[in-house]
C-alpha cells in the first residue's frame, strides 16, 4: 500500500442508510477528536521545550542565584 495515494469519495450523505450514516457521522468525529489530540500535544511539546530551555539557562553558570526582592506574608 505504499506509494498509493488515499482516494477521497464524495460521499452523498442522504443517499445512505442508517448504518452509513452512523458510521460517516462516526469518522467524522474520530478525525475531529485526532485533530484536538494532535493540537494538544504539540502544545504540551512546545512547553516542555520552553520549560527545558529555561531550566538549562537557570544551569548557566554566569546567572546569579535568584533573589527575593521583596516577600509578603498573606493575612486570611
Amino acid at each position: 500500500m505504499a506509494g498509493r495515494e488515499q482516494e477521497e469519495k464524495i460521499v452523498q450523505f442522504d443517499r445512505l442508510n442508517v448504518l452509513g450514516k452512523a458510521v460517516f457521522i462516526g469518522g467524522m468525529l474520530s478525525r475531529a477528536a485526532t485533530h484536538v489530540v494532535e493540537s494538544a500535544i504539540k502544545a504540551t511539546a512546545e512547553i516542555v521545550i520552553e520549560a527545558e530551555k529555561a531550566f538549562k539557562q537557570g544551569l548557566d553558570s554566569n546567572i546569579e542565584e535568584a533573589k527575593i526582592i521583596e516577600e509578603h506574608e498573606e493575612r486570611q
